[in-house]
């Protein structure tokens, strides 16, 4: 976990000041009008979700994926109909796989330690969620929701200046939630997007769900896929709150709706 938090607040410290730089850019040009606000805001964060890849792969340390990698995409891009992305594996040390890109480039990001915890089939299974974010364009979701939240904002600032106290409550009791409900929307329309593209898709990626964020082994590769599941009835009754600043649903409740698209196929090698 403190790995997973040092190389995001690196990347939003980045992200942070590459947005500083383009405002202060933006905002010395000799442009007035209207609702330039909007304008500037749009402007701002649109020029950041251009180059945000290029931020992800400086600060994850990507390098281009082995073939094997990359065939395991290629082939699952033909079964989720989008375009094969480019394929990163990621030298950090936390197992997690990650959509990222704009609309001139898409690219995928597989980390290090997740080939020793995850068998190919929950690997597969984990890709095609990311390859869902890409098929849904939740990258483009996400930066339009941040666009048009923090239009929201100021708008209300440069219309009501008298209330700029109520404002700035709103902004972060209302507003900042709103894009974490909106982060957790998408996340579980990934989640869905994957399983009822390849429903083969469904079992592994509970699974994984359940390596990655309850057993938090090292070497779970070869962990009997039965024995995991077993854990799965224990966890869809768990409640583990309703956090308003969580960006995924929380685990039991991805397993509670992943599994009404459960088949299951005793015939899949390496099921034990």
């Amino acid at each position: 976990m403190v790995a997973v938090f040092r190389y995001w607040i690196k990347y939003y410290v980045v992200s942070f000041l590459s947005i500083l730089i383009i405002d202060i850019i933006i905002s010395s040009l000799p442009i007035n009008f209207p609702l330039f606000f909007i304008f500037q805001i749009v402007l701002i964060f649109g020029l950041w979700y251009l180059i945000s890849p290029f931020i992800m792969k400086l600060v994850f340390k990507m390098k281009p994926a082995d073939e094997h990698s990359y065939l395991i995409v290629k082939n699952l891009a033909s079964i989720f109909k989008v375009k094969t992305p480019k394929v990163y594996i990621a030298d950090v040390d936390f197992p997690n796989a990650f959509a990222f890109g704009n609309i001139f480039w898409r690219g995928i990001a597989i980390t290090k330690p997740i080939f020793n915890i995850l068998d190919d089939q929950e690997i597969s299974a984990v890709i095609g969620h990311e390859l869902s974010h890409l098929k849904n364009k939740d990258p483009e979701i996400l930066i339009l929701s941040i666009m048009g939240i923090n239009s929201i904002y100021v708008g209300l600032l440069y219309v009501l200046p008298a209330l700029t106290g109520a404002i700035i409550i709103f902004y972060f009791l209302v507003l900042f939630p709103l894009f974490f409900a909106i982060h957790r929307r998408v996340e579980k329309r990934a989640d869905i997007t994957a399983v009822k593209t390849d429903n083969s898709l469904t079992i592994p990626l509970e699974t994984s769900l359940i390596k990655l964020g309850y057993i938090k082994g090292e070497n779970l590769r070869d962990m009997p896929r039965f024995q995991v599941l077993l854990m799965k009835y224990s966890l869809t009754n768990r409640r583990d709150g309703n956090a308003i600043f969580r960006t995924h649903p929380s685990i039991p409740e991805r397993l509670q709706y992943l599994s009404k698209y459960e088949i299951y196929n005793w015939t899949i090698p390496n099921w034990y």
